[in-house]
């Protein structure tokens, strides 16, 4: 859960400031703003003798994923990543989830032109621990978790931070890849739409960017390109059966939910099935090859945290069926995806069913 879309320089530029929650449009653009202040043309980055090597391979390699990412996906040539931003610290913002405390349903945030999404940025810890104290208050389940890269949507020329650069490289050409997906397509109101398309490009380039370049970019990436595709598809195996635990966890609650017994059985009954999914995770953790989630699983865990993790996933396999349909095409794929995204939401979740099927 690396990355989001953040409103703040979209208000910033409305004039949002004088609407009724004057505090977070406050922070969104004061956040902004930093970001702004701190970009570098890359190139200069590069030529500067004070950088550390390590931090210049990334951005190499960052440049080099951006270019195979408008030659063969042909993902958008402007908006790339030109410039870069050391803020100085191990993320940029922090998003708060919430969903219903019985039923696993996303909290929505209403802003202008983007619309709803199933989140709220901020870019400071206190903020976003305020925010969600008062959502905790108010009977949501809550969660606050990092951000290390995000998307004004190409309101503003976002630079590199020097939070995506801590991932590995796999990480890094996802993240980069990801985040110029945002910019082909965006469905307003639709978290799920647009994180599951992007997840689909991300995936699929790096899996292409791989076997095309060999590991011979000056990157780390741990030897040839077949290799790392390897590893890479472990860690894709990985995430399939932590999130197969997770469903299954899924079922159960919604089960449970439905149920219309009474709360106190309700609350008893969903710490059990929480505990189960560490119980399940616990018996399965030894055929997880790459990635381990035993810090997640050892945290408090609730429907806000499912309700993330979905975000992200639950329309990928559509996409892949999609982009089976166009020939593997990826022009003809972003067109038929612009007109997923035109369609009113019933019209597209009918449609994305019908694909999944």
């Amino acid at each position: 859960m690396r990355s989001a879309f953040h409103v703040a320089g979209i208000l910033l530029t409305l004039g949002a400031l004088a609407a009724c929650d004057v505090g977070f449009y406050w922070q969104a653009a004061g956040g902004q703003m930093e970001i702004l202040g701190r970009r570098r043309p890359i190139p200069d980055v590069l030529a500067d003798d004070r950088i550390d090597e390590p931090t210049k391979a990334k951005l190499r390699l960052v440049l080099a994923v951006q270019a195979f990412g408008v030659e063969r996906l042909r993902l958008p040539a402007e908006g790339q990543y030109t410039l870069y931003a050391d803020l100085q610290r191990p993320q940029v913002s922090w998003l708060v989830v919430a969903s219903e405390r019985y039923a696993i349903r996303a909290v929505e945030h209403c802003y202008p032109i983007v619309g709803c999404m199933g989140y709220r940025g901020y870019f400071d810890r206190e903020d976003a621990d305020g925010f969600a104290g008062s959502l905790d208050e108010e009977g949501y389940d809550v969660l606050v978790r990092p951000v290390r890269a995000y998307s004004t949507l190409g309101w503003f020329d976002d630079p590199v931070l020097n939070t995506m650069l801590v991932a590995d490289d796999l990480e890094l050409m996802g993240t980069i890849l990801h985040e110029q997906a945002h910019r082909v397509v965006f469905a307003e109101d639709d978290t799920a739409f647009n994180e599951s398309f992007a997840v689909f490009v991300e995936r699929e380039g790096v899996r292409r960017y791989l076997l095309a370049d060999g590991g011979d970019d000056g990157s780390d990436a741990d030897g040839d390109g077949e290799s790392a595709l390897g590893r890479y598809r472990e860690r894709q195996a990985d995430r399939r059966r932590f999130r197969a635990i997770l469903e299954r966890g899924r079922a159960r609650l919604e089960a449970l939910y439905e149920s219309a017994r009474p709360e106190p059985d309700l609350r008893s009954e969903k710490a059990r099935l929480f505990e189960g999914m560490r119980q399940d995770y616990e018996i399965e953790k030894n055929s997880f090859i790459i990635i381990r989630y035993d810090r997640w699983f050892a945290q408090e865990l609730n429907n806000a945290h499912l309700v993330s993790i979905r975000q992200y996933e639950s329309r990928v396999a559509a996409f892949e069926r999609l982009f089976q349909q166009n020939g593997e095409d990826f022009g003809r794929f972003y067109e038929e995806a612009r007109e997923l995204a035109e369609l009113d939401p019933e019209q597209r979740r009918a449609r994305l069913e019908d694909l999944e099927r």
